[in-house]
């Protein structure tokens, strides 16, 4: 995305069930995203951008299926 990106806090707590940097979050997205990912044999992780490409951080998010 082209948001603020993480710190190494939220990097770490990003799957956490009702973990949020959001006021009105409810930090059920990202721990729900990570259920349906491994009920599918998959896995979801935080990349790291380059951000030497780009004047913005923002967050990459790594989603990895298996090809069946």
């Amino acid at each position: 995305d082209e948001g603020p990106g993480l710190n190494e806090e939220q990097r770490l707590k990003i799957f956490e069930p009702f973990f949020t940097t959001k006021t009105k979050g409810t930090g059920l997205g990202m721990a729900i995203c990570r259920r349906i990912m491994e009920a599918h044999g998959g896995s979801i992780e935080v990349g790291f951008p380059d951000t030497s490409l780009t004047d913005r951080p923002g967050a990459e998010i790594i989603l990895t299926m298996p090809q069946h």
